[in-house]
């Protein structure tokens, strides 16, 4: 599916990339996927990071398996969000977000649902802090919208990435953040692969 349509219509005239969540090493320390390639691999927003593990493996043999992100943050990631998208959201405004609801809190039968390739998913108003401590201690909602437009980020079920349209002042700081690892993606011909599976 192409990247694009993880991100509301509203969002789509927006610049996006693909923010790569760090996977972990056997020490369970975070581990960047541009430092896996294999030889003639190439990060690119269309990486499927499948197969990027499958060619590490096969040029190291007996490797450990990265554990795969499944949307989990990792602390520098988290504090990179936190300051860059903080400094855009207020500490007391709600940001829409979408969960799949294999990983929601129970909900009751007046909860806002929607479908999404087939996947029901729970609509909930919450802040930027509380979507961060989620997101370091389990998992980031599928989708997140900023009422304000100034950003909106998508992916799928156990997530590698994260697709984020932003507006350009965001844009660029997100890409200029060392501790985050962006490819920007182009919107006619990027996919989001399937997510790591290992």
């Amino acid at each position: 599916m192409l990247a694009r349509n993880y991100i509301g219509k509203e969002f789509n005239a927006l610049r996006m990339l693909r923010l790569f969540l760090p996977a972990r090493d056997s020490a369970d320390l975070p581990l960047s996927w541009s430092s896996i390639l294999p030889l003639g691999f190439e990060l690119t927003a269309s990486t499927d990071c499948n197969e990027l593990v499958s060619g590490y493996l096969a040029e190291h043999p007996g490797a450990v398996l990265p554990a795969a992100p499944l949307g989990r943050l990792a602390r520098e990631t988290a504090n990179a969000l936190r300051e860059i998208l903080g400094s855009w959201v207020s500490t007391n405004s709600f940001l829409h977000t979408r969960s799949w609801v294999g990983y929601s809190p129970p909900f009751t039968d007046q909860a806002s649902t929607s479908f999404f390739v087939g996947r029901e998913y729970l609509h909930e108003e919450i802040g930027l802090e509380e979507i961060i401590f989620h997101g370091v201690r389990d998992q980031v909602p599928a989708f997140v919208e900023d009422p304000s437009g100034s950003f909106a980020w998508g992916t799928g079920l156990y997530p590698d990435s994260l697709i984020v349209a932003a507006v350009p002042e965001l844009f660029m700081a997100l890409h200029q953040d060392p501790r985050l690892e962006i490819i920007s993606t182009n919107s006619s011909r990027d996919v989001l692969p399937a997510p790591f599976e290992g």
